[in-house]
């Protein structure tokens, strides 16, 4: 059989090198405008992330959000009515700059060339909880999730089949493919043959039940 493999070559490709997935969970603390009494509900809007790589090939995810605080509180009655609880929404803008640890397929991160990160929020930022401590900070416990990819050029060895691109190898290859074909007539003649004998052998069979 002719030898289709000849050698190996390495290549450069760029490629998916590194991944990584996680959640992380930050509380944030501020005070509000008036002194709050109770809570009333919360909400996250404006949410941006972006990914940059660390020294040693790590990711950091930094972004920001805007979080939205419904709150109630009692007026000091300088809209003529003392004693009235009034409500408000305090909004306060925070930043966030957490580490995503990535596993990396080629092993380490210095086989990478020209490494670049993208990242994908895989759970939108929320509130998970509200509170307010003894002082009248309002405490947002907010949850979300991330997953990073380190992309770069790294090396690859494949396969090389002689006479694929090479005009000087082209009888080699139009050898290989009439023995391939060759191969196929013999077997699919083969088959027929055997479905033949085998109809022949019961047609047989059917003759002598009924002759009996």
């Amino acid at each position: 059989m002719i030898e289709v493999m000849s050698a190996l070559r390495e290549i450069f490709v760029k490629a998916v090198c590194a991944r990584g997935k996680r959640g992380f969970v930050r509380t944030h603390r501020f005070r509000t405008k008036y002194h709050p009494e109770d809570l009333l509900g919360c909400r996250i809007t404006n949410h941006r992330v972006t990914a940059v790589l660390t020294g040693g090939g790590g990711v950091a995810v930094q972004g920001s959000y805007d979080i939205h605080v419904w709150y109630a509180y009692t007026g000091d009655g300088s809209d003529g009515g003392r004693g009235r609880v009034h409500t408000a929404v305090a909004v306060q803008s925070v930043e966030f700059d957490e580490h995503l640890p990535v596993q990396y397929l080629t092993g380490s991160a210095g086989a990478v060339l020209h490494p670049e990160c993208r990242v994908a929020c895989t759970r939108q930022p929320r509130a998970r909880e509200i509170a307010l401590d003894a002082d009248g900070v309002v405490q947002v416990l907010v949850e979300d999730g991330y997953a990073a990819e380190v992309i770069g050029e790294t090396t690859l060895w494949v396969p090389v089949y002689a006479g694929v691109g090479s005009s000087g190898d082209d009888k080699k290859m139009l050898e290989l493919w009439e023995m391939m074909d060759s191969e196929l007539d013999d077997e699919f003649e083969d088959d027929l043959a055997e479905d033949e004998f085998d109809a022949g052998t019961e047609h047989e069979l059917k003759e002598e039940e009924v002759s009996r």
